[in-house]
Parts: structure tokens; sequence; C-alpha cells
């Protein structure tokens, strides 16, 4: 029995699929055991966006379109920011 063109394409198509859905489980799992085990390297991580912060310090309370900024971080003025005289 021989496989043909179309059948190889298949099967690879099909392979890549999996590959990708496998991937795409390996890294939900382990974001959300950095998250558990609270790893702070997430807020630098290119790859994860930040919608919403769902858990905060007691007495803190939910403000829109606010952007957090490292205290390291320059400003586009070239004022730091958190070192101000």
């Amino acid at each position: 029995m021989m496989l043909e063109l179309v059948d190889v394409s298949a099967i690879v198509i099909v392979f890549l699929l999996l590959i990708l859905v496998a991937r795409e489980i390996l890294f939900r799992w382990r974001m959300r055991l950095r998250v558990v085990t609270g790893d702070e390297s997430l807020l630098e991580d290119s790859r994860v966006k930040i919608v919403n912060i769902a858990q905060g310090p007691e007495g803190s309370h939910e403000v829109n379109a606010l952007r957090m900024v490292p205290l390291e971080e320059e400003v586009s003025d070239g004022q730091i920011i958190g070192n101000r005289p």
C-alpha cells in the first residue's frame, strides 16, 4: 500500500495541529503554575498580557485605565519615576 502526496500532507497537517494543541496546553499549565506560586517575573514576561488584577491588598480598589510602571522604567521625557528630587 503506497501513500500518496495527499495522504502524507494530511498526516503532516494533523501532526502539526496536535503539536500546536499540546504546546498550548503545556503553556497554559506552566502559566497557571507560575500564577499559583506567585512568580513575580510574570510582570516582565512578554508572552503574558495582564488584563485585570482580581486580587490585591486589603483596602485597595480597582481603577480603570491605570498603567502600572516599574520604578526603574524611564518615562519618555527622561525622568525616572520614583526617583524625583
